[in-house]
């Protein structure tokens, strides 16, 4: 059944992008993903690689000037990267499709308690009333669950429209430390997850968090940091298969960690400079010698000022 969660209109013709690049390597993409008229429509074809044992396949999709900053020192709301480009406002408009495709295609979307705080009304569910039939019909939750994640919970708004939208199944994960803070403050039913190690995941374990309808779902792991190769397990093992993080900092956190899949990132060709932010400012910077590698699979483009880039990440 269709949510009631608020919807905008996508006009196929005027977002539609160009493909101008396909690695042969998206030749063998063995995922099938859902799909519907308006993606093929805009987008075009999209499939994952691989998915995991152990962990979801994560992805991020985050639009930087070309100078790589992601916000305005002076107005530092992400989303004015893409819409401050006055010689390609739909090319911003398609910036804002992808990341609803991308939230329409995933299990779950991992959201900071930062953002949290600073926008009141945020929610990741989809925006698009096809998208979000096309999870209907594939048997999906019509929104993908919301997954806050925090060191030690002391950041998180519990008063946020996130805990107050049935319609949005929302999961916790922090420390255990955190978790106990959750505990002490959090108003709405939930389900707490105490886990130790991968070693503590049970089958009873994922089956009493399935049990545990229309509860926030708290996961603690770590002692006083979570254990982010745990909590992806146990995210895993419930069913994640597909993973949106819409956090910077913990899309760096992941990629310093070797567990970040994919970046999408799209290109609005203004230049900030200075000391505007960047992606992993707050985060530990890689070195000359130890840095990751990326290979381009596709290149998109609406207009001379806009551009979707599609990269792997590659560890040594």
């Amino acid at each position: 059944m269709a949510t009631s969660l608020f919807k905008m209109p996508f006009d196929s013709q005027r977002l539609k992008v160009q493909r101008v690049y396909a690695s042969t390597e998206l030749a063998h993409c063995q995922v099938e993903t859902m799909s519907c008229e308006k993606i093929r429509e805009i987008y075009g074809e999209l499939k994952f690689l691989e998915l995991h044992e152990d962990r979801p396949c994560t992805y991020t999709s985050l639009v930087t000037s070309l100078d790589g900053r992601i916000a305005f020192t002076d107005a530092p709301q992400g989303p004015l990267i893409a819409k401050k480009n006055k010689y390609d406002p739909a090319g911003a408009d398609t910036d804002w499709f992808i990341l609803n495709m991308l939230r329409a295609v995933s299990d779950g979307v991992m959201l900071g308690a930062g953002t949290m705080n600073a926008e009141s009304d945020y929610t990741c569910h989809v925006f698009d009333q096809d998208m979000e039939n096309m999870r209907i019909e594939n048997g999906k939750n019509p929104v993908p669950w919301n997954i806050v994640t925090s060191l030690d919970a002391t950041d998180i708004p519990f008063d946020h429209v996130l805990f107050n939208t049935p319609e949005v199944p929302v999961m916790i994960s922090t420390s255990r430390k955190g978790m106990e803070l959750v505990r002490k403050n959090i108003q709405n039913d939930a389900c707490f997850v105490d886990v130790p190690s991968i070693e503590s995941v049970t089958e009873e374990m994922i089956q009493s968090m399935r049990d545990a309808a229309g509860k926030v779902l708290v996961i603690g792991t770590g002692d006083t940091a979570p254990d982010s190769k745990v909590a992806l397990y146990v995210l895993k093992k419930f069913g994640i298969d597909r993973l949106l993080v819409e956090t910077p900092s913990y899309m760096h956190y992941l990629v310093s960690q070797k567990m970040m899949d994919e970046l999408f990132f799209n290109y609005s060709c203004i230049y900030v400079g200075g000391q505007a932010l960047t992606i992993g400012k707050f985060g530990k910077e890689f070195t000359s010698e130890d840095h990751p590698h990326t290979r381009m699979l596709s290149i998109h483009t609406h207009s001379d000022h806009f551009f979707y880039f599609r990269h792997k990440l590659l560890y040594d």
